[in-house]
């Protein structure tokens, strides 16, 4: 999958130790999925949880523009 991640996803990975490999390949396996749901705000908007290196995140990413918008650490 050929995902669009937005400058802002960009300097949250980066903040986050994120490599923008693991965040493809995540995507184009979509594992491991630890849940997901349709933003109340926004319809376009899917809100996926995964680990990357033993850590839970969010990641927000819009369907229609196949673009990470951005993710974040899950508490």
């Amino acid at each position: 999958m050929d995902i669009k991640i937005s400058k802002h996803a960009k300097q949250r990975m980066e903040e986050r130790g994120i490599s923008e490999e693991q965040v493809r390949s995540f995507f184009d396996s979509n594992e491991p999925i630890t849940s997901w749901k349709i933003s109340d705000s926004d319809n376009s908007v899917i809100l996926v949880d995964t680990v990357f290196d033993e850590q839970e995140f969010r990641l927000v990413y819009n369907a229609l523009t196949d673009t990470l918008i951005t993710l974040y650490p899950r508490r």
